[in-house]
């Protein structure tokens, strides 16, 4: 596992790697706080990491003598040994936390702030709760980091892909989303951020109360009410405001709706990948221009592709997680 967890750190995680790590994170509470730990002190700075060493060595130092052990210097040390020297770090941090709580309350704060993420892998969709207790819907090939507890004046996450967000309501604390492009302030209400990095925009979707964007040089900002919505082209960076005609398109997901509205196939082969964790491979030619709408409720791989190779008039092939198109 500590090899998953140093492919974490390194963002190098495959697919069925990124499973397992979860899969272990769920057997049991116990691995989720060691591994919140590890990456909290991973990414520490070399100035906080040698500030609170220095800090616990006073305190260690205080207790009495206590036996020195030398380590040989060796400049040629692996990344094995990097990710287990986090671990007894972020072990013996716990352990001085512990037994030293009344005299070292500032220390916490390192526990304390650590940063979680939850991630939504293609074919997947999770729903989950806040520390604020907003409740939050990450659609496929979606990822979202916020703090285990939020500050006393504001409340903040970064997203990458889509989520759906009912905002529990606090005038104290401003709820704020930061996306690549784009950053979503509101106080208490539900709406829809679709963020994806291959996205040729950025859109958000108001379903109730009131939300303001902003693009993330702070030069354009837009309000939005109940039923609005804004996008945010990523090759002008120009909003564009409007009505939602059409609810589905934008909050179907969350109910296992599938809408494609005037969509082209390659907009559509992105969804098909996110949506059902598969690869599409094209080998036949296509009309790239043509548009397709459509609307499934919770469908299968093979109903959508029945429906599409009859519009594109194709031939396709399931093999195990790819889609051949030919």
């Amino acid at each position: 596992m500590e090899q998953l967890i140093l492919k974490y750190l390194n963002k190098e995680l495959t697919s069925t790697e990124e499973r397992e790590l979860q899969s272990w994170l769920e057997e049991d509470s116990l691995n989720r706080q060691v591994f919140e730990n590890m990456v909290s002190h991973w990414e520490l700075s070399d100035m906080e990491v040698n500030a609170y060493k220095q800090r616990v060595f006073d305190r260690v130092m205080q207790s009495g003598p206590i036996p020195v052990i030398e380590i040989e210097n060796n400049s040629a040390w692996s990344n094995a040994w990097k990710v287990a020297a986090v671990i007894l770090l972020a072990i013996g941090l716990g352990f001085v936390f512990n037994h030293m709580e009344n005299q070292i309350q500032p220390m916490m704060a390192v526990v304390e702030q650590v940063l979680i993420e939850k991630e939504a892998l293609f074919g997947q969709k999770l729903t989950f709760e806040l520390p604020d207790g907003s409740i939050v819907k990450l659609n496929s090939g979606s990822k979202i980091t916020f703090p285990k507890a939020f500050d006393a004046d504001q409340r903040e996450v970064s997203l990458i892909g889509e989520a759906f967000f009912d905002v529990t309501k606090d005038p104290q604390r401003p709820f704020r989303i930061a996306t690549d492009n784009i950053d979503v302030t509101v106080l208490g209400t539900s709406f829809n951020v679709d963020a994806y990095v291959d996205n040729k925009s950025a859109v958000v979707a108001v379903k109730t109360g009131k939300v303001a964007v902003v693009d993330k040089n702070g030069k354009d900002e837009v309000l939005l009410l109940p039923n609005q919505q804004a996008s945010l082209s990523k090759q002008d960076l120009k909003f564009k405001k409007q009505q939602i005609t059409n609810s589905e398109s934008v909050f179907g997901w969350l109910d296992q709706t599938m809408m494609f509205d005037d969509d082209t196939i390659d907009e559509i082969i992105i969804t098909l990948e996110r949506w059902y964790d598969v690869e599409v491979e094209i080998t036949a030619k296509l009309d790239k221009k043509k548009k397709f709408t459509a609307k499934y409720k919770n469908p299968t791989l093979r109903a959508v592709m029945e429906s599409l190779s009859y519009a594109y008039d194709f031939k396709y092939e399931l093999k195990d997680k790819t889609v051949i198109i030919k």
